[in-house]
């Protein structure tokens, strides 16, 4: 299982936010057959946009996204995750099952 920290970039304004994948491990990530991160980036924010839309809006050489608000979104980190953790940050409210 993987934990993901997403950069997200607005202007002048950067934050952060969070997601978790649980089919995959961080070798799964590092060899980038099984999940990449337009993989990642796609199912965690491209829900409810066409897949033409995001691909139009994926720029495979930096590996970033634009979303509709002019998010400029990117993988930061990718680390494995025990299902203990996932636990604590569930209950944390920072990852939702």
């Amino acid at each position: 299982m993987i934990f993901v920290k997403f950069k997200i970039q607005y202007g002048d304004y950067e934050y952060f936010d969070y997601s978790w994948f649980k089919d995959y491990g961080e070798a799964h990530y590092e060899n980038g057959e099984s999940i990449t991160d337009k993989d990642m980036i796609e199912q965690t924010y491209g829900e409810g946009r066409s897949t033409r839309d995001f691909e139009e809006n994926f720029d495979e050489d930096t590996n970033k996204y634009t979303d509709y608000n002019d998010d400029v979104i990117s993988v930061y980190k990718v680390q494995e995750m025990t299902q203990k953790e996932l636990n604590v940050l569930v209950k944390m409210g920072v990852l939702y099952r």
